[in-house]
């Protein structure tokens, strides 16, 4: 396992697009801590306890499913699935997309805390990002440090802006 291990920590440090997650699973009076670390949007959720990999999460048909996780129980894997599920990155963009629907096309998860907001065509490029300045921070609830970067439709005019 150790061998492993070596090789996950050095591909953890290369991606860019890396999300990790500290999860608490309290059982009595015992508490275990799960590290969860997903590479890139789309990716399966990487299980770590101590260091080492015990598996990983998808989501399929709304249902999360263990790989390789034997360690784990049912009960374990459904909080664990319940805790990605209510992490603020993965409610945002939807949040903005129904938010600014007419305007917005996409909203991807970039890395921890920074989104990359795709517009639809045909938009006043220029009133959208004076809109967005000034709304943006009543959808971001969780208060910690948000970066956008918004795109018009044909990537040729976009600006950044932190929450």
């Amino acid at each position: 396992m150790e061998q492993y291990s070596n090789v996950f920590k050095e591909n953890r440090a290369t991606i860019t697009s890396t999300v990790v997650l500290d999860y608490a699973f309290v059982e009595g009076e015992d508490t275990d801590t799960y590290q969860l670390v997903r590479f890139g949007e789309g990716e399966p959720w990487n299980i770590l306890y101590h260091g080492f990999l015990l598996g990983s999460l998808t989501k399929v048909d709304g249902l999360w499913i263990a790989e390789n996780a034997s360690g784990l129980n049912g009960e374990q894997i459904f909080a664990l699935g319940k805790f990605i599920d209510s992490q603020p990155f993965n409610q945002l963009p939807d949040r903005i997309k129904t938010h600014w629907e007419e305007f917005v096309k996409e909203v991807v998860l970039e890395r921890n805390n920074s989104y990359l907001v795709i517009c639809r065509e045909e938009i006043d490029f220029a009133m959208f990002s004076l809109m967005f300045d000034a709304f943006i921070a009543e959808l971001v609830e969780d208060g910690t440090p948000v970066r956008f970067k918004v795109y018009n439709a044909t990537f040729s005019d976009d600006f950044q802006l932190a929450v």
